[in-house]
């Protein structure tokens, strides 16, 4: 079977190739999956950010459509506020008046 050192040195030069191979093989499939489990994050993140996005958004429209309202209730209270001054103005002019004759 062997015959001679070189048979002996091409059977460790085939075990060396093997081991080798299938280090390099090993460190390929964890390299692979690293790579996996990166594109899995950052699929994850893309989809987080599209719904981050989307809630964005819709508080945009919610406080656009809110602020018009809000435009629209200011100037409401702004009229019922001049409304009551001009009410207690009168109310205290009638009293002041009505106050000046019985005297």
């Amino acid at each position: 079977m062997l015959e001679s050192s070189k048979d002996l040195l091409l059977i460790v030069i085939a075990f060396c190739v093997l081991w080798l191979t299938l280090f390099m093989s090993w460190g390929i499939y964890y390299v692979v999956m690293m790579l996996r489990n990166t594109n899995k994050v950052m699929t994850s993140i893309r989809e987080k950010m599209v719904l981050v996005d989307s809630i964005l958004k819709l508080v945009k429209e919610k406080l656009e459509k809110t602020s018009s309202h809000m435009g629209m209730m200011a100037d409401s209270a702004i009229k019922l506020a001049g409304y009551f001054v001009e009410q207690k103005k009168k109310s205290s002019s009638s009293t002041s008046r009505s106050k000046k004759k019985k005297s």
